[in-house]
């Protein structure tokens, strides 16, 4: 029965394709012009940023004065992942041949087409990008933000190679055909300087200046959590760029007295402010309170679990709460705090074939549960546990449009956690309570819908929204705060001045 099937569907596209030749349409017309243009957003003697061939040579300008280079698919018609996967792709290359860290990203951008032309839209392309070592994916163009393709740090002497393969997308039918893809490839690059990063006298500097600095890789946690692992702050940069300054180990000594209580610095992020959460999980008196502990209260993160918008921190039981008891206790204190952008990450992730198995078997998993559980792994059913020690988990610190949250006071997210020396079966970190907490980061959503929690041995984990924990606030401290006296110590923590 299927053979029969496959059969007709062959004859289907036989006519079809019959039909636009009578009309003389052709999938022919699909090319791709990719034009490289080098623009920096700040020059000096130091800082440099080359656009390069695959054979590493500068890309020549043609008359308009512009970096051109093209790859036509002559009579290119829609194909299989496999097939465009299996072709040639465009190779460049981004060198940085100056002596200071560059920040770079590298876009997709449409070119104005010829009179007569029509656009062919980004749900029927396919991409993949292939950068250094690492394996690209079949995605969908229109999945893209801004047509960014890549974005990170480039150090000063080295060189990224990528590898750029398009095609169309085998579900593109008669509506895809006679158009053309006409786009430049354009990268912004800007000094990435991170010598003195902070105002002198600032809290964030002090703490900068009183710690032992250390390098973070993008293998989290495995590469983070052995047990010789030196507590103190670690340097980290995401995927996308946005770089901060974690605590990690049992005790990097970074304990706080502010607004009558103890608290714990996270992070100092990249603008100077500080990330504190509370050291102790709120005992505070509410209708939202779902178990009194004696010590501490325990909340639903939503009382509904029912629909996956449950799983949404906007709206949500626990969100109420904590707001509740910033209102009621924090008023005094509302000037040293800055409103922040916390990241509730929804975005679902779809590069993972991992992802894709496990997609099957639950309605909605988002990027969050993706990175976590699945890291890189681009394999084909459920990888082994010496797999899993090879994957790269990439927690992101930068926040997209669709997952920011603007407020005085939220919750840690999952990747903070994670930053912090977070996984599960080890009890490696300074967050680790006698306790269950919640973090504002969805899980996803089956029969149910689910938020991360951390539990009493360190693991970190969905959690039903129905279920209840204790909560542990975190605020930001404005980038002017300073240090009256303390050096971090559980005896003698740092008091806000």
């Amino acid at each position: 029965m299927k053979e029969d099937k496959k059969k007709k569907v062959i004859k289907v596209l036989g006519i079809v394709g019959l039909f636009l030749l009578v009309f003389g349409l052709s999938y022919a017309l699909f090319r791709i012009t990719l034009t490289g243009k080098k623009k920096t957003k700040i020059t000096t003697a130091t800082f440099n940023l080359e656009l390069l061939d695959k054979d590493g040579n500068s890309i020549e300008k043609n008359s308009n004065n512009e970096y051109e280079y093209e790859i036509n698919l002559d009579k290119a018609v829609p194909e299989t992942d496999e097939d465009g996967m299996s072709r040639d792709g465009f190779v460049f290359k981004l060198k940085n041949s100056g002596n200071i860290a560059a920040k770079y990203t590298i876009y997709l951008d449409d070119v104005e087409l010829a009179e007569g032309e029509t656009r062919i839209g980004d749900q029927y392309v396919k991409y993949s990008l292939t950068k250094n070592d690492s394996e690209g994916a079949p995605t969908l163009l229109n999945t893209l933000t801004e047509r960014k393709l890549d974005t990170g740090i480039i150090s000063n002497g080295a060189t990224n190679e990528y590898e750029l393969k398009v095609w169309i997308d085998n579900n593109a039918g008669i509506e895809a055909s006679n158009k053309v893809f006409n786009t430049v490839l354009r990268v912004e690059g800007e000094q990435f300087i991170n010598k003195t990063p902070f105002e002198v006298g600032t809290m964030a500097f002090e703490l900068y200046n009183n710690s032992a600095k250390l390098k973070l890789g993008s293998n989290v946690p495995n590469e983070f959590n052995s047990e010789t692992e030196t507590d103190g702050l670690y340097e980290y940069t995401d995927k996308e760029g946005t770089s901060t300054y974690v605590y990690r180990g049992i005790n990097p000594n970074n304990y706080v007295t502010f607004a009558g209580s103890t608290w714990r610095v996270l992070r100092i992020q990249e603008d100077g402010t500080v990330k504190l959460i509370k050291e102790d999980a709120l005992n505070f008196a509410s209708d939202k309170v779902a178990e009194d502990r004696g010590t501490y209260k325990d909340v639903r993160y939503n009382n509904s679990n029912s629909s996956d918008e449950d799983s949404k921190y906007v709206g949500s039981n626990v969100k109420a709460y904590v707001e509740e008891w910033y209102e009621s206790e924090m008023s005094s204190y509302d000037n040293k705090i800055v409103t922040n952008t916390y990241c509730s990450d929804r975005t679902e992730d779809h590069n993972s074939a991992f992802y894709q198995m496990m997609s099957s078997q639950m309605s909605t998993m988002y990027g969050i549960y993706n990175r976590l559980n699945f890291g890189d792994w681009d394999g084909q059913g459920e990888p082994t546990g010496e797999q899993i020690a090879a994957m790269t988990f990439n927690p992101r610190i930068s926040c997209r449009n669709e997952d920011k949250v603007n407020a005085k006071v939220a919750l840690i997210t999952a990747d903070e956690y994670v930053l912090a020396g977070g996984v599960a079966g080890k009890v490696s970190n300074y967050l680790v309570k006698d306790y269950y907490y919640w973090t504002m980061s969805p899980a996803g959503f089956s029969d149910n819908s689910g938020a991360f929690n951390v539990d009493d041995n360190g693991n970190i984990s969905g959690n039903n929204v129905s279920d209840y924990n204790a909560v542990r606030p975190v605020v930001t401290l404005k980038a002017n705060i300073t240090i009256s006296s303390g050096n971090g110590t559980s005896n003698n923590p740092y008091v806000i001045g």
